[in-house]
């Protein structure tokens, strides 16, 4: 068993999708009393934990000991914690993957695909934005914003290729895929070799934003004690 602190309900960083601000995850803040909370959008998190200026600022950015991260935000946490600028003691990749586009034995989004949307986005990002959450049967509100639609999130989709890292992670890791999600695959885990204390769980119903329907059961893999974890209990 790991020391008493260990055990203690965790403070919760949560980082959003492409196109959507930090207020999407307003449901499941409601369900973490107690807890101390911060919210992203994914061009804040990358600017603040991923720009160039992120050493000068680690002093003053919140660093929660439970990260999650929504399709591009969870692909960002990833990177973050590729480049040692966040230290979870536990992460929760909600239809997410470590590699967004499909290439010879791995299962994703045609890099087809990805650059029709990324010529929409350079054009009219607001216009695109809604658009994609049309074609994806994503929530239309809250509204997107040129920021968030920028196409800098899209690149980041398009050059990240983080299975290495996944495969060899020493943080335990929490996945929630869904069947008949057009952008993640539910069945990328089958392509990689992943470490015991990296655990997929899958919703029963499909869709890029099924985990709206289930904040209970995300609350309660946010709100899980650290000492409950696999790693946590070897290291005790």
């Amino acid at each position: 068993m790991g020391d008493a602190p260990s055990a203690k309900l965790a403070s919760v960083g949560l980082v959003a999708g492409w196109s959507f601000p930090a207020t999407v995850f307003d449901s499941l803040v409601r369900r973490l009393p107690g807890n101390e909370v911060v919210a992203f959008d994914w061009s804040t998190f990358s600017a603040d934990w991923l720009g160039s200026g992120r050493q000068e600022r680690a002093d003053s950015l919140p660093a929660p000991a439970v990260w999650a991260g929504w399709s591009l935000g969870g692909s960002l946490l990833l990177e973050a914690a590729r480049q040692g600028s966040i230290r979870p003691a536990r992460l929760v990749l909600i239809h997410a993957t470590p590699r967004f586009l499909e290439e010879d034995g791995w299962p994703g989004v045609s890099l087809e695909d990805w650059q029709g949307l990324r010529r929409a986005a350079g054009r009219r990002p607001i216009a695109a934005a809604t658009a994609f959450r049309r074609r994806f049967g994503l929530p239309d509100a809250p509204a997107s914003s040129e920021r968030l639609a920028a196409i800098d999130g899209l690149d980041w989709l398009a050059r990240l290729d983080l299975r290495r890292l996944l495969a060899a992670i020493d943080v335990p890791v929490d996945i929630w895929l869904a069947p008949d999600d057009p952008l993640v695959p539910v069945d990328w885990p089958r392509h990689l070799d992943l470490p015991a204390h990296v655990r997929v769980q899958r919703f029963e119903r499909g869709g890029h934003a099924e985990w709206l329907c289930h904040p209970d059961s995300l609350a309660r893999s946010l709100l899980r004690p650290l000492a409950d974890d696999p790693v946590a209990r070897s290291s005790g």
